[in-house]
């Protein structure tokens, strides 16, 4: 054979065998696929549900995978509490628990490894793991569930539960449960192998994770009731939680500034309800031997910490004083009777600041407007009244006006509610002429041109969710507050004055869960409850179905069942 040919033939194949040899090495890059599986546990000692445990059994933990060994020591709980001086010994994947002391005779004893525990790249457990064993001849069997909600992530959550045979007022900022677990990652939650006994329950987001409740830093949901598991009851469902960061202090006046000659600003420790603070009389400006007018205030929509007052004009440099009567925070407490007055110095400018738009109800150029809609305009500062309600003028498609009546939240929000419903499918113009639009001391508005669109909503994709609420405590008082959440949109309220039908019509189509709780205290809000001194929430409930809504297809006979 000729060499040249020879040696093409050779290159030819080198060249055949290079490229195959990289097609074969094609797939995961090197360290194989991005691991996502959540880890769990694979095997313990004791085995689970085991009786007759030893006294001095070493207890070990294997996980299907490495774990962050942290992770796993912050988030395991052991029922009776052991004692502090816990350590832990890894190997591998396994962890061995070396306790203080130890078994004690004729007890349930219960491992829990809640849903925080992550692998080496993050992943957290699916659910909360729970070893039960005994080291008696049987094993304890009451159990309760439910869920835990609130704003945010729930996941993690620890619910705790005190025996009140142990502890007959227990305050979870002082004392250690006896039984804890954790929510899953849709707030469920289990106890189990519980003692048959009497408990008081609450979920606690333990962010310090010191095994205490720190009112106004950790997230608290008090159950609303105790529980009694018993030989004909020994598992209760469900207990359901909402939980929030309780705020325990009442607000304070925290300082006074002027802003002009004619405007003071003030501002408050912590967020406000509106009540009181927009009339001009819950106010008194004091200075030597004169008291300062007050003309207007306007409690800041968008920092619900401030309030905007307008006064007659003051001495350039002169100090004054100022008390605030009444004020509320968003959870009932009253201003503080000691914080709720300061001084400021009087400013020698005059108010030259044009005043500006802030926002509008609907939102501008938004489309599937409902048709009762109101139009509501919100500004930066008090407003001239009669003069914008001259101004302001809402039309349709062929520039018909459409007649309403005007009102007003405070000088700063102006509210038109139209005498008849809107029409569907229908395009409108809200218009003002901002040339003659003024604050209350003649500054124009600062907008150079002021329309504003929408669209109403086309009534033919409206629908409904209908249905009966039952109350399984006939001896309980009180409204039920429903709410309709969609997956996407806005969610609607219903008040119903007790057990009976209810429906929420006309509503866009859409996945719905229906949350309800009843204001057994008629305040018109939900209550929390507090751990201690104890009282208990008000119930609330999730109804379990998800709610498919189509256009023009009422959903219905989605009766409610409100557990006691």
């Amino acid at each position: 054979m000729d060499r040249k040919f020879l040696s093409y033939v050779l290159r030819v194949c080198f060249a055949i065998w290079i490229v195959w040899m990289s097609c074969a090495r094609q797939g995961f890059p090197p360290g194989g696929p991005v691991d996502k599986c959540p880890p769990y546990v694979l095997a313990t000692n004791p085995k689970s549900d085991s009786t007759n445990v030893p006294l001095d059994t070493k207890i070990e933990i294997e996980f299907s995978e490495a774990v962050e060994e942290r992770s796993v020591e912050e988030s395991i709980f052991i029922t009776p509490f052991p004692g502090t001086g816990m350590k832990y010994k890894w190997s591998g994947q396994r962890l061995r628990l070396q306790l203080p002391e130890q078994l004690r005779a004729n007890r349930t004893y219960v491992i829990t490894i809640g849903t925080t525990t992550k692998d080496r790249r993050n992943n957290l457990m699916k659910e909360s793991f729970s070893l039960a064993f005994s080291t008696g001849p049987i094993l304890d069997h009451g159990g309760i569930e439910g869920g835990v909600y609130g704003e945010g992530r729930v996941e993690g959550t620890q619910i705790w539960a005190y025996d009140l045979k142990d502890t007959p007022e227990p305050n979870p900022s002082a004392m250690e449960p006896v039984y804890i677990t954790q929510a899953g990652a849709t707030g469920e939650y289990r106890l189990s192998y519980l003692a048959l006994s009497s408990y008081r329950l609450f979920a606690i987001v333990d962010r310090d994770v010191n095994g205490r409740y720190d009112p106004e830093y950790d997230a608290l949901g008090v159950a609303s009731k105790d529980v009694a598991l018993s030989e004909e009851a020994s598992k209760i469902s469900p207990i359901n939680f909402r939980i929030a960061v309780r705020d325990t202090t009442p607000p304070r006046l925290e300082a006074a500034s002027a802003a002009d000659r004619n405007h003071v600003d003030l501002r408050f420790s912590e967020r406000l309800v509106p009540e009181f603070l927009s009339g001009t009389t819950n106010y008194l400006i004091t200075g030597e031997a004169e008291t300062l007018a007050i003309l207007d205030a306007v409690h800041d929509e968008r920092n619900s910490s401030y309030v905007h007052l307008t006064t007659a004009a003051q001495a350039a440099g002169k100090e004054y004083h100022i008390l605030v009567k009444r004020a509320v925070d968003l959870v009932g407490f009253p201003l503080d009777s000691i914080r709720n007055d300061t001084t400021f110095s009087g400013h020698p400018a005059p108010d030259t600041l044009k005043p500006r738009f802030l926002s509008m109800i609907p939102v501008d150029s938004s489309f599937s407007v409902p048709l009762s809609s109101t139009v509501e305009l919100l500004f930066s500062e008090g407003m001239q009244k009669a003069v914008l309600e001259r101004s302001f003028s809402l039309a349709d498609t062929l520039g018909h006006t459409i007649a309403g009546r005007f009102s007003w939240k405070n000088s700063a929000h102006f509210i038109f509610t139209p005498n008849t419903e809107l029409a569907g499918k229908t395009f409108y113009r809200v218009i003002m002429p901002v040339d003659s639009v003024f604050d209350l001391f003649g500054n124009r508005l600062a907008d150079t041109l002021f329309v504003k669109r929408f669209t109403t909503i086309d009534p033919d994709t409206l629908s409904e969710i209908s249905g009966q609420i039952i109350d399984q405590d006939s001896t309980a008082s009180g409204a039920f507050l429903l709410t309709a959440k969609p997956s996407t949109g806005n969610s609607h309220e219903l008040w119903l004055a007790g057990p009976g039908p209810y429906c929420f019509e006309r509503i866009l189509p859409g996945i719905y869960t229906i949350q309800i709780y009843r204001d057994q205290d008629g305040n018109k809000q939900y209550t929390f409850g507090e751990a201690f001194p104890y009282k208990p929430a008000e119930r609330y409930y999730v109804y379990p179905d998800s709610i498919h809504v189509r256009s023009r297809w009422p959903n219905e006979g989605n009766d409610i069942s409100f557990p006691k």
